[in-house]
């Protein structure tokens, strides 16, 4: 096998690798998403991020407020402000949840946000109940609904 084809082998495996360890990602109508932390079932903890969407409508983002593990929050409480160069704004909270994990990452680096708002710019990881986690797929959108959803609400209100 040559080496091209050696590496993009292991690039397609990497892939469906990550794809198979990731859950679905969901979204709220306020450009925030949770993503199951792992496929095994009996996992409750998930990863809470904005949108692409919503970290290109803030701009550069220079700093952030992240909540102190163990704190709870409610379905649509502020749990984090950003700040960017254009603006000030909250996120909020897609589900009822205790945070279990902050990304301290964005202390030092909080441009991650805009240049990887899925991947490494994620905000928390929080603690979720079965029941809610039951009802991710049903009470938010899925990555197609979001899709459609920008595209019929091109000109609202970004965040």
């Amino acid at each position: 096998m040559s080496t091209l084809s050696s590496f993009l082998f292991r690039r397609a495996i990497q892939f469906h690798l990550k794809r198979y360890i990731h859950q679905e990602r969901y979204f709220t109508k306020k450009h925030e998403w949770i993503q199951l932390l792992n496929s095994n079932k009996n996992t409750n903890e998930v990863r809470i991020g904005i949108s692409d969407y919503a970290q290109r409508a803030l701009g550069d983002v220079v700093y952030c407020e992240l909540p102190s593990i163990g704190t709870k929050f409610q379905r649509d409480d502020t749990f984090a402000t950003l700040e960017s160069v254009k603006a000030v704004s909250d996120c909020y909270m897609p589900i009822d949840g205790e945070i279990s994990g902050v990304n301290e990452q964005l202390k030092t680096e909080s441009d991650l946000i805009n240049k990887s708002p899925y991947e490494n710019g994620w905000l928390i990881q929080a603690i979720i109940d079965e029941k809610i986690k039951k009802e991710i797929s049903s009470s938010l959108l899925n990555e197609k609904q979001y899709n459609e959803f920008l595209e019929t609400n091109k000109d609202a209100d970004s965040h």
